[in-house]
């Protein structure tokens, strides 16, 4: 994963062991964070685009001798 997402996790999991009641980011923090998950959503799609290639098998059945 990437640096800001793992910030992110970092401060949401320290904030919850102090039971904080809130949670406040700067801009900056919220850019980077949104540009990362931008680019991993990104990434996602061109995965599952390049899996989803035309494929086709071809089943051929031989009568043996018979």
């Amino acid at each position: 994963m990437s640096l800001h997402i793992n910030r992110f996790i970092d401060r949401v999991r320290s904030a919850e062991h102090r039971s904080q009641r809130d949670f406040v980011m700067t801009m900056q923090e919220a850019r980077d964070l949104q540009a990362d998950l931008a680019k991993l959503l990104l990434a996602l799609h061109m995965a599952a685009q390049a899996t989803q290639t035309d494929s086709t098998t071809t089943v051929e059945i031989d009568g043996g001798a018979f």
